[in-house]
């Protein structure tokens, strides 16, 4: 039951779907505002926008901060909302509009935009945990290594424009592929510690990224748990053997590929290596990742 007179703010990316964001954050409004709720539109013009509007809204008594866009602008409303120490009187709500969707798939967001939209009002608050690596907090999966040269490839645009979502990192993957190098790294977690040579280290608060990729397919939003996916040295026709498996999750059981779980994870490197999470640039090494448990709550679906 929505209390009449509570204040809900959208927060919307005009780019995000080719303006599919800010159509459905349109009608959201007008369905909230019809439960007699007071909704309010912020439209992002530039990087930085959607977190600033995030931490005012929670300042000013927003009960529902909602995020109708794609990954990014979800990431930097999360990290608005975390910077204010009110965080725990508002509720994240999502209307997924960009190219990958990852974070609303963990969740079971309705792909149906009437159903999503109905969610916001028909859903309930679900504590879930966040990464937090650097001083960013994350929702979906911090990579390094391969997967960190191929997400920076994407954000600069180099891939086909016509290509979005899943289709980009694959075509940003046989790109790199051809001169990519294993990083030396030294890794301490709740499993012990790893030194040696990898080619990409994931760890995951969620299960999947890149548009459809399960690096991570054992992945809880709410255990409290970090799940990372190593992946030591192999060559050029093993990654292409096992790219296909990672849309399953059965990649998980190459040989080359080692499963574990933590709390926390202290990295080290030869050389300065950046983490992506959220298709952001968020972090570089030597850098510690954490989970912090129940960190937020967010409108998901009724089980």
């Amino acid at each position: 039951m929505i209390e009449k007179n509570s204040k809900w703010v959208f927060i919307a990316n005009p780019i995000s779907g080719k303006g599919k964001a800010l159509a459905l954050a349109k009608r959201a409004i007008e369905f909230v505002g019809n439960t007699g709720a007071i909704a309010e539109l912020q439209i992002t013009e530039a990087k930085g926008d959607a977190e600033r509007f995030a931490k005012d809204a929670v300042e000013n008594g927003a009960i529902r901060v909602v995020a109708c866009g794609g990954d990014g602008t979800i990431h930097e409303v999360v990290n608005g909302i975390m910077a204010n120490s009110a965080s725990e009187r508002s509720v994240l709500g999502i209307v997924p509009a960009g190219r990958c969707n990852d974070f609303a798939y963990d969740l079971g967001i309705p792909k149906d935009s009437e159903k999503m939209i109905r969610n916001l009002l028909d859903g309930v608050p679900r504590p879930i945990d966040l990464g937090y690596v650097g001083d960013r907090y994350y929702t979906t999966v911090a990579t390094l290594g391969f997967d960190s040269e191929v997400a920076q490839y994407v954000d600069e645009g180099h891939h086909p424009s016509f290509l979005k979502g899943n289709p980009a990192y694959l075509y940003a993957a046989f790109v790199k592929l051809l001169k990519y190098r294993s990083k030396w790294v030294s890794i301490k977690g709740d499993f012990g510690k790893f030194e040696g040579h990898i080619y990409l280290t994931a760890t995951g608060n969620s299960t999947r990224y890149g548009g459809r990729m399960k690096v991570t397919p054992s992945a809880l939003l709410d255990d409290g748990l970090l799940d990372v996916c190593f992946v030591r040295p192999i060559t050029r026709m093993t990654f292409l053997r096992m790219l296909p498996k990672a849309f399953s999750g059965t990649h998980v059981n190459h040989p080359a590929v080692t499963m574990e779980v933590t709390k926390k994870l202290e990295i080290k490197s030869s050389e300065t290596l950046w983490l992506w999470a959220d298709g952001e640039q968020i972090a570089h090494t030597p850098t510690t990742i954490r989970v912090v448990h129940h960190a937020i709550s967010m409108i998901a679906p009724c089980a």
